[in-house]
């Protein structure tokens, strides 16, 4: 579920020019699931930035592709991300 909080941020996350959605991670690559299901395969030229909280994180490909949680999953797959 959405909150209106998150809507309000990700719609200013749009107006300021960045690409939105869920990042994800799989077989070697990086993109990110908009919300209208279209995927965006990412590359070392794009600025990723991830949400962390109220903070946003800048990433880069090899981050995506090598950090992990505990359990082995893609540390940042899933989570919310603007790319310019």
């Amino acid at each position: 579920m959405m909150f209106l909080s998150d809507h309000m941020k990700e719609t200013a996350d749009v107006m300021a020019g960045f690409i939105t959605g869920r990042l994800f991670v799989e077989s070697g690559t990086v993109g990110i699931q908009q919300a209208n299901g279209e995927e965006i395969y990412l590359g070392e030229r794009d600025h990723i930035e991830v949400r962390n909280g109220d903070v946003y994180q800048r990433i880069t490909i090899a981050e995506a592709l090598t950090a992990k949680t505990a359990e082995g999953w893609p540390l940042y797959a899933e989570l919310y991300a603007r790319v310019r």
